[in-house]
């Protein structure tokens, strides 16, 4: 039986927070693209949510891909193809397919969208690209044989900055700048593609690798370095080169955000891991309940955020205290709601 890597339990409750609090600053930031938005009070706020939206956007659902690339091979060995597959169609196609054509559709009323516009994978569009993630490696075990790709090489320097250095997402967003839907695929944010699969088959190779445990504290602080680097060298030249550096075309300044965002995710996500296998390697109860409902709280979260603000929506207060307000409301009974979701007839064998 395998060690239990509290570390990462721990590691993905912490996204899953980022994710609520994403999602509520999404709500005031005055950049729309959520179901339910109000204007910020002031233009200081909304720079300061629009800052924390693209930092967050940098690197956490990339960790999150990472986390599930690196389960994926377990999984896959002990259950066999037809097993595995199957369990992911219920774990995730389920919820994915309530989502899609019931749960949607709800977070939309009220706002005079038709079903059929309203009908979409939403938050859960991290399902649904897990679900071809997952495919694609069952289909890629298949081709090669059912080869098992194990090696031992510790995770060296030179594979860091290879990985960080490539720049496919710079070319992606030439023909696909931020904000370009592609349909089917029905991600928000798209441009983001290349680091999901790269995170992906990197949790796959580090799985192989034991690469989680055996990163070393000092690769954890240059990690961190290069995150840091990264903001004060890439990122200021990016904005100064273009207001609109995020957005790609090709632009020199989206070449300088594309090789910070790259940059950045790598380094924290390696700083986190040592950090938290060092520090959050145990849990307590509090900790295994956190744990064992994220999931549920990622899909049922948008609609605690959206009551959340239609509800604060009647004080004239300013947008920095609402998203205080709500962020310290919607967290915890996100959370406790997850229990009482599991525990539903038929629910605890999906979420």
């Amino acid at each position: 039986m395998e060690k239990r890597l509290w570390f990462v339990d721990n590691l993905r409750v912490l996204l899953t927070v980022l994710v609520v609090l994403h999602h509520i600053a999404v709500t005031y930031s005055g950049m729309g693209l959520w179901y339910y938005t109000e204007e910020p009070t002031s233009g200081a706020v909304a720079l300061w949510l629009t800052v924390f939206l693209l930092v967050n956007q940098a690197w956490f659902m990339g960790a999150f891909f990472l986390l599930s690339g690196y389960f994926t091979p377990a999984s896959y060995d002990r259950k066999g193809p037809r097993a595995f597959l199957r369990d992911r169609l219920i774990r995730l196609g389920i919820p994915l397919l309530a989502f899609y054509f019931m749960l949607n559709p709800i977070l939309y009323v009220g706002s005079h969208t038709s079903y059929l516009h309203s009908i979409g994978s939403g938050p859960l569009w991290f399902v649904l690209a897990l679900l071809v993630f997952d495919g694609s490696y069952v289909a890629f075990r298949h081709f090669t044989g059912n080869r098992r790709l194990r090696g031992s090489g510790a995770l060296t320097y030179r594979a860091v900055i290879g990985f960080v250095v490539a720049l496919v997402t710079y070319a992606l967003r030439i023909v696909a700048p931020m904000g370009t839907w592609v349909p089917v695929i029905d991600f928000p944010t798209s441009t983001y593609l290349p680091q999901y699969v790269s995170f992906f088959v990197l949790g796959i190779v580090a799985y192989r690798r034991d690469w989680l445990s055996t990163i070393t504290p000092r690769m954890g602080r240059v990690g961190l370095g290069l995150a840091i680097g990264a903001t004060l060298v890439f990122l200021p030249l990016a904005l100064v080169l273009g207001a609109d550096a995020w957005v790609g075309h090709g632009t020199l300044s989206s070449l300088f955000y594309a090789l910070w965002d790259s940059t950045f995710a790598v380094g924290l996500v390696l700083a986190l891991v040592t950090f938290f296998r060092r520090r959050f390697n145990t849990q307590g109860s509090l900790g295994r309940y956190l744990s064992r409902h994220a999931f549920t709280v990622y899909v049922i979260h948008a609609f605690v955020v959206i009551a959340a603000a239609r509800a604060l929506s009647v004080l004239e207060v300013p947008t920095l205290a609402k998203f205080v307000i709500a962020a310290v409301v919607v967290l915890p009974v996100c959370f406790l709601l997850a229990g009482p979701v599991r525990r539903l007839p038929g629910v605890r064998a999906v979420l």
